[in-house]
């Protein structure tokens, strides 16, 4: 039986907790091209897009932020607009063996080339904006536990020590979580110097500072990487969306928040 102490323990470990969670919410909220805010059971979202020939072809993905278990997606209507709000396509589904077949639990993502054959051509494709519709079937899942649940690309990051807010900033374990993004890892120990390849994309920053580079560009990290009690951490926000990612978050209530990842390529 726990004592009065280990109660009132728990009890504040919590409530920082919430606390916590809530400041990088609210961080989180602020725009960001490659951030998306779900709402619903399952999200959509355009992650690219092309011409062929006279077809519009979309990169998306979907992403169950929910609550519940995705089993599959009955009906789905999707309209595409470029970023002036012109619509440039749209297209129902009914009954599809993709959307049919697709199960996710919360969480979980996966990825869908959509054609639409007929779209607007010449709009500019570097920002698209969908609307969508859907019927989904679901089940009750009771897998969640308080706490930060980070998803790369459908898998679940365990990181070795737990990640923490400073400033505005989710910082997690930097090795696992940039090798889980897909990026080779180099750390200099002399200069304390990191830099994280992943395809064609190059990123170097240095422990204790906020400038970064990524393909030679310089950016600038909300808080700088940094060693505590002797691991290191990066901003996931900065990291992720530097080496070409979408993030989704949802708040589920004040102790549990989940945060999907994806690969834009």
């Amino acid at each position: 039986m726990k004592t009065m102490k280990q109660r009132f323990q728990s009890i504040l470990a919590l409530s920082m907790l919430s606390v916590m969670l809530m400041t990088w919410m609210l961080a989180f909220s602020a725009p960001a091209s490659a951030s998306v805010q779900p709402t619903g059971e399952l999200t959509f979202a355009a992650l690219s897009g092309k011409y062929e020939q006279d077809a519009l072809l979309v990169k998306g993905v979907f992403v169950n932020m929910s609550d519940v278990k995705i089993n599959k997606v009955e009906k789905f209507k999707l309209i595409v607009k470029d970023a002036a709000g012109n619509e440039l396509a749209t297209r129902e589904w009914d009954n599809d063996a993709f959307l049919t077949g697709l199960s996710l639990e919360p969480g979980q993502s996966q990825k869908w080339d959509v054609m639409l054959p007929g779209a607007v051509q010449g709009a500019d494709l570097k920002s698209l904006d969908v609307t969508y519709q859907m019927t989904c079937t679901t089940e009750k899942w009771d897998g969640r536990g308080e706490g930060v649940h980070i998803f790369i690309d459908k898998r679940k990051l365990n990181p070795e020590v737990a990640p923490f807010i400073k400033d505005g900033s989710m910082l997690v374990p930097l090795r696992s979580t940039l090798e889980a993004l897909g990026a080779k890892v180099e750390w200099n120990p002399e200069t304390q110097t990191v830099k994280a390849t992943k395809g064609s994309d190059v990123m170097t920053f240095k422990i204790g500072q906020k400038s970064s580079t990524i393909n030679g560009q310089t950016i600038q990290f909300g808080v700088p990487a940094q060693i505590v009690d002797g691991s290191s951490f990066i901003p996931l926000r900065d990291a992720s969306e530097a080496l070409g990612c979408a993030l989704f978050v949802r708040m589920h209530n004040a102790k549990s928040m989940t945060i999907a990842i994806v690969d834009k390529q």
